[in-house]
């Protein structure tokens, strides 16, 4: 299909909102149920005053879980988990390129293309592991071809995806839509004031492509936001570098210059359509060069069109672009425009941007409200935007503009604008909070010292606050509820006499709308596995289902890479506390569903707990001992099994080939299938050697073989059976 005949983006229902919650409800479906919220809690039962204020949606209504610290994604019960897609997993375009989705995904958004049952995932993949991926984690010793994964597995992948008749979503492949976006070999183009300007050749015209994608946002004309995050860490072997070089890659690109004096091809808001694969992605530089964490919009007919932005860094700022060009509801080809020109301020608080405590975990010693206005960026600050102000402004920087660490901001459909600090070392901050921020007159574009803006901390986190810790990625139901979900790093997460402990692992909550402010409190949706982070949080239009993306499982695992024994996760194909399946870690983009009519259907456990051997589903291989070496080689050989219920099987032949000077080499795999049963009784499956085994095979004249099968249910129980074989 050619570009030109995708359905376009619907630009009617996506010029609708002032804010991506209006947004959200703009392309709602019709009549898309929602339900008071029922009896939650954090862990146990809502009280009966936070239940009523709250006017919640079908996903408000659970008995939230307590904290746990085991190796699983969990949700209360009447709720089902499943992993929709995860690292390695491959999607097809039209033309039959394969496309690999990418490592540690971070934000996402749902692009619908037929309402709630069918639309586009975007998705960031931050960072790359070199411990997982190739094993070796010491920069200087990495080889320019692990250097070449790495740049393959960051960046974005646009997904296409649909509901089945079960209400879980598939990916739809191959699909005009799918594709990726990477470090290199898709370029984008830099637009706004200081592209292709010979006062900043670092910039120039075009970058090679997108990494350290953090979090991002939307644009009520249809388009994506992706975040470039820490971007200083690829074009250096020392510190937290990653060790692309100029020796390894020959090119300076991943470099970290100012622009002047060196390359600034990353540190940017980046511009992409999902709906239009032919579409080039765009840097904007009038939207500053920081370490972006996300986006947040409110948009007025008619009006300058307002982004807000936070600097993910400890005493980061927190910063708004007002627009020249006006916001034009409907008017699509106007508004991809808008992002190009501008102005960029930062916030500046009074009597201060920090929260402050006399020790770690300790009593605050700073205002839980006040006022501020937002300070003009010059055009000669949007380069390396953090240290050319802080540098300006000397200790008034610390003083008055730094905060603790801003990371997601959202708009409420009323316009108060909300903010994730996750916490601040320096500040002995480790709990963070939720802060809100109204603008002076309800102006969004209002800025100056003559145009006062209000903040208070809405939620501050600890236990005797909110009840989460360090907050980091939000969303709204439509129903007006907030969910946070937390980034405690791993190497603190549940490590005794931390103030954390009391947390457990990362996880998702739930904030009724209408609690008094600075009382908040908040009730436990869904954990994490060992070590991972949840990100991305986001419903589809009918708030049917939740994406989260589970980020860096298993992030503290060391020792040998080819061995699970060093491994602290094995999660989603296993669990570490439980022993099960011990597997390599995945990061995966999971969706969240209300189980089936009577709690049946699914699991609220990833992965489902394993059922005793009676309830694991039989299995029978229904094949001879001796096969045709000729037809293995050629055709392939067709094998039969039997099953009594639904089920996954995945068959792989190990044989020991002839080593060409005598004797038997090592085992190897020869092939390998999968075939999905849907209904108990006989399938065939023909398992054919690769080309490159197929030639191996050309020289043996006898070959004993090992087959190995393995079923796994709906609810995750499995079987496995082995048979020895020999081809002739």
């Amino acid at each position: 299909m050619e570009p030109s005949s995708l359905p376009a983006a619907p630009e009617r229902e996506l010029s609708e909102g002032a804010t991506r919650r209006t947004f959200i409800q703009g392309i709602a479906a019709a009549g898309a149920s929602t339900v008071a919220v029922g009896a939650a809690g954090r862990a146990g039962l809502l009280d009966a005053a936070a239940a009523e204020a709250a006017d919640g949606t079908a996903f408000g209504s659970f008995t939230a879980i307590a904290p746990s610290s085991a190796d699983l994604f969990e949700v209360p019960a009447g709720y089902r988990a499943d992993v929709l897609i995860g690292w390695g997993d491959v999607f097809a375009d039209a033309d039959g390129n394969e496309h690999v989705y990418g490592f540690n995904n971070d934000y996402l958004a749902y692009f619908p293309l037929r309402g709630s049952d069918e639309g586009l995932l975007f998705v960031n993949h931050e960072y790359p592991s070199p411990f997982f991926q190739h094993g070796v984690t010491a920069a200087p010793d990495k080889t320019t071809a692990q250097i070449e994964l790495e740049r393959e597995t960051v960046g974005n992948s646009i997904v296409h995806v649909r509901r089945d008749a079960s209400g879980l979503f598939r990916v739809v492949s191959p699909s005009p839509y799918n594709r990726r976006i990477k470090a290199v070999g898709t370029p984008l183009t830099f637009t706004g004031p200081l592209a292709d300007d010979a006062a900043w050749p670092g910039i120039g015209t075009e970058a090679p492509g997108s990494l350290a994608n953090c979090s991002g946002g939307i644009t009520p004309w249809g388009t994506a936001l992706s975040c470039e995050e820490n971007y200083q860490d690829y074009g250096i072997d020392t510190g937290f570098g990653y060790g692309w070089t100029p020796a390894k890659l020959g090119t300076d690109v991943y470099l970290n210059g100012d622009g002047q004096t060196g390359p600034a091809k990353f540190g940017w808001v980046c511009e992409h359509d999902p709906y239009d694969p032919s579409f080039v992605g765009r840097k904007h530089t009038a939207l500053g060069r920081f370490r972006h964490e996300n986006t947040a919009f409110r948009a007025q007919d008619g009006k300058p069109f307002v982004l807000y932005m936070g600097d993910d860094r400890t005493d980061g700022g927190v910063y708004k672009f007002v627009s020249d060009y006006p916001y034009r509801a409907g008017r699509r080809t106007e508004n991809l425009r808008i992002l190009t020109s501008g102005k960029l301020y930062v916030a500046r608080w009074e009597p201060g941007g920090r929260r402050t405590f006399d020790a770690p975990g300790g009593a605050l010693t700073s205002a839980s409200a006040g006022t501020g206005h937002w300070r003009e960026v010059a055009e000669s600050e949007l380069v390396d935007t953090h240290a050319r102000i802080s540098a300006a402004e000397g200790a008034d920087w610390v003083a008055h503009f730094a905060t603790n660490r801003p990371e997601d901001i959202e708009v409420d459909e009323t316009g108060r604008v909300w903010i994730a600090l996750t916490n601040n070392s320096t500040a002995n901050d480790v709990h963070g909070s939720v802060r809100t921020l109204v603008e002076a007159g309800d102006d969004a574009g209002a800025v100056g010292p003559g145009a006062p803006f209000t903040w208070l901390d809405y939620a501050p986190g600890g236990p005797d606050g909110a009840g989460f810790s360090s907050p980091d990625n939000l969303v709204f139901d439509q129903a007006g509820n907030l969910w946070v979900v937390t980034d405690i790093s791993s190497s603190t997460l549940n490590q005794p006499g931390r103030p954390q402990t009391y947390h457990a692992n990362n996880a998702v909550f739930f904030v009724p709308k209408g609690q008094p402010d600075g009382q908040v409190k908040a009730f436990r949706f869904a954990n994490m596995p060992v070590q991972a982070e949840g990100t991305g949080p986001y419903f589809t239009p009918d708030e049917r289902t939740l994406f989260v993306n589970v980020q860096h499982p298993g992030e503290e695992s060391s020792g040998d890479p080819a061995s699970t024994a060093g491994y602290t996760s094995y999660w989603p194909r296993g669990s570490k506390t439980t022993g099960q399946n011990p597997a390599k870690p995945i990061p995966s983009l999971v969706q969240i569903t209300k189980a089936a009519s009577g709690g049946s259907g699914g699991s609220p456990l990833i992965p489902p707990p394993v059922a005793s051997d009676s309830k694991r589903p039989g299995l029978s291989i229904l094949s001879g001992q001796l096969k045709g070496l000729r037809r293995l080689r050629g055709k392939g050989i067709v094998l039969r099994f039997r099953v009594d219920e639904p089920a996954t099987l995945t068959v792989v032949l190990s044989g020991r080939l002839s080593r060409r000077r005598g004797g038997r080499g090592k085992v190897r795999r020869l092939a390998r299938g999968t075939v999905r049963v849907a209904k108990a009784g006989e399938v065939r499956l023909r398992l054919r050697p690769r080309a490159a085994v197929r030639v191996l095979l050309k020289r043996e004249r006898e070959l004993p073989a090992t087959l190995q099968v393995t079923a796994v249910d709906a609810a995750g129980n499995r079987t496995r059976r082995v048979k020895k074989m020999r081809f002739r």
